[in-house]
């Protein structure tokens, strides 16, 4: 759950790798008889011009790369709960490093704080020689409350096939997406507007690197890919034509959203629980606040808010899709994991001092269960009790059943239901999209480990495997080879072969919409055609990656009851 306004007119497209620097011209006279031109100044491939002034890159692995670059004023002081600027002009060179901006703020899973508010920075990361190349523009997942764009993203395998990787941070929690009447702005979606605000300084300055800024791919993962997603259906992206294609890696949960009454009540309660009560010097008084006391404030997750009066997220993704109020011009990649909801079950197992549901017993499971849908109560009565008894009938005969139950709802419910409709909605308007299914069991985890390190050398292993779990498929895209063999369980041939196959699916696909490389070497991928599918797999096996799903008995829809949340029980 854990992934960006400019005129049209504006947007100018490079025709050279880099700006090139002044070529001095004139004369050398040499007695008043003679004259010669003078050499043109070498260019500099790591020196670019942007809108705010030059940022000199390093070269690292065979690329360009510029990481640490301001896409916006840091929002802090008057600036903190309000849309992104664009950073001052700098009158001398931005000299880069290996080192990325700070993260934005923000506490991880074991409470640790880390990060600053002065956090708007973006990563580019380009071939050597890159001119009019396809641009892949990266957002982080992290359930809009942890994450960021550097960390163990690595992008090497993308741009070793031609195209340029921009990855970025966005505001996050409540110093992102918080709603309030005093800080009236886009129903509190501060990070979404970060995220456009990225993707505007892309339109801008990335011709100057190499980049074809009328060839932009959108792609992101669990709240990344519910970005993702949120821009598909902004009026604002598609007015600016912020992007050409979009690709959605397990980020169809919550497509209903929060209605903008709610998510100000949400935070009036935020503000009078950190001192800010009265309504009139409200937003002076969460601008003045420490910073660490507004994130102690907010809660696991936060979601971005539908504001009718605002261009950004008028409508919901559910309500938006279902007007077909949302860009249909557009070229789709969108694809779920087999086991998205083991994740989740096993945080719940660490957050409960390693104890399984089936160490905790069956009242805990149903507890569990009742607390997943307590949220979404208010809009359709699910029938909880119901709900508990169908999944656990599903897997009463297998070992942990509970924790199978549990990940089975998390999966269906949230990932994979969703992502299927998502697909169909597109396909039956038009859209040019293709539908993947990610289903390698030994995929190298990412965020939570198969054991877990309960004193120095000691070792506790989660109770049931994860299996393709949420995120699983991000290390075959953005991970570098050795960190992905440490994680892995099977063998490195493997993980190489279908991480070639995923990153010439993730490429072709930037390139010209179509994700079958001109080569035909990987197993064809077919266009998703509407609720017969095909949908690709995407998994190791003997033969390489298998072919696409009948979606049949065995297939996505055999694996996933997505016939059950078409019309779930309800009270």
């Amino acid at each position: 759950m854990h992934a960006k306004p400019n005129a049209q007119g504006m947007l100018l497209k490079s025709l050279t790798a880099s700006i090139l620097a002044i070529t001095l011209s004139g004369c050398l006279s040499s007695g008043g008889s003679s004259s010669k031109a003078e050499e043109p100044v070498p260019v500099n491939p790591l020196a670019i011009s942007t809108s705010e002034g030059e940022v000199r890159g390093i070269t690292l692995d065979g690329m360009r790369v510029f990481r640490g670059i301001p896409y916006a004023a840091a929002p802090v002081d008057g600036l903190r709960f309000a849309p992104p600027t664009p950073p001052a002009e700098r009158s001398a060179p931005l000299v880069l490093d290996e080192k990325f901006g700070d993260a934005c703020l923000q506490s991880s899973t074991t409470g640790a704080i880390s990060g600053s508010e002065d956090c708007l920075y973006l990563n580019v990361y380009t071939p050597e020689n890159a001119k009019d190349l396809p641009v892949m523009v990266w957002i982080h997942g992290g359930a809009f409350v942890m994450g960021d764009g550097g960390g163990e993203y690595d992008p090497t395998r993308l741009v070793e096939k031609d195209v340029i990787v921009v990855t970025l941070n966005y505001r996050l929690g409540n110093l992102g997406f918080l709603a309030h009447p005093g800080l009236e702005s886009d129903g509190g979606n501060f990070g979404l507007m970060d995220q456009q605000q990225a993707m505007r300084w892309v339109q801008q300055n990335i011709g100057n690197f190499g980049g074809d800024p009328a060839n932009v791919t959108l792609f992101g993962e669990s709240a990344g890919g519910h970005s993702v997603m949120s821009h598909i259906v902004s009026p604002r992206a598609k007015t600016e034509n912020l992007f050409q294609r979009a690709i959605v890696q397990s980020g169809s949960y919550a497509p209903f959203q929060q209605p903008k009454a709610l998510a100000q009540f949400n935070g009036v309660q935020v503000a009078n629980t950190v001192g800010c009560s009265d309504p009139a010097s409200a937003a002076s008084c969460l601008r003045a606040l420490d910073p660490l006391v507004i994130l102690a404030a907010q809660g696991s997750q936060s979601l971005p808010a539908v504001d009718p009066d605002s261009d950004l997220l008028p409508k919901s993704i559910t309500d938006a899709l279902a007007a077909g109020e949302f860009n249909t011009e557009l070229d789709i990649m969108i694809g779920s994991n087999q086991d998205e909801g083991t994740l989740f079950v096993a945080l719940d197992e660490i957050s409960n001092g390693l104890q399984s549901l089936e160490a905790r017993g069956e009242a805990a499971y149903r507890q569990e269960v009742a607390d997943f849908f307590t949220p979404y109560q208010a809009l359709v009565p699910f029938d909880e009790v119901q709900i508990a008894d169908d999944y656990l009938a599903r897997f009463s005969s297998k070992d942990q059943p509970y924790s199978l139950a549990m990940s089975a709802i998390w999966t269906d419910f949230m990932f994979a239901c969703n992502s299927y409709v998502h697909a169909s909605t597109f396909a039956a308007n038009g859209l040019q999209t293709w539908k993947y299914w990610f289903r390698d069991e030994n995929a190298p985890w990412t965020l939570v480990p198969p054991a877990i390190p309960v004193a120095p050398g000691v070792f506790v292993p989660l109770s049931f495997p994860q299996g393709a779990t949420h995120a699983g498929e991000i290390p075959y895209v953005l991970y570098d080879a050795d960190l992905m063999r440490e994680r892995y369980t099977g063998t490195d041939q493997e993980i190489d072969d279908l991480a070639e196959t995923m990153v010439d699916y993730w490429t072709s696909f930037a390139k010209d919409g179509n994700p079958n490389p001109s080569n035909g070497v990987p197993a064809a991928w077919n266009a998703f055609a509407g609720p017969l599918g095909p949908i690709q797999q995407l998994d190791v096996s003997d033969s390489g990656v298998k072919s696409d799903s009948a979606v049949a008995a065995g297939g996505f829809l055999g694996y996933h009851n997505c016939s059950y949340w078409a019309n779930p029980p309800r009270k």
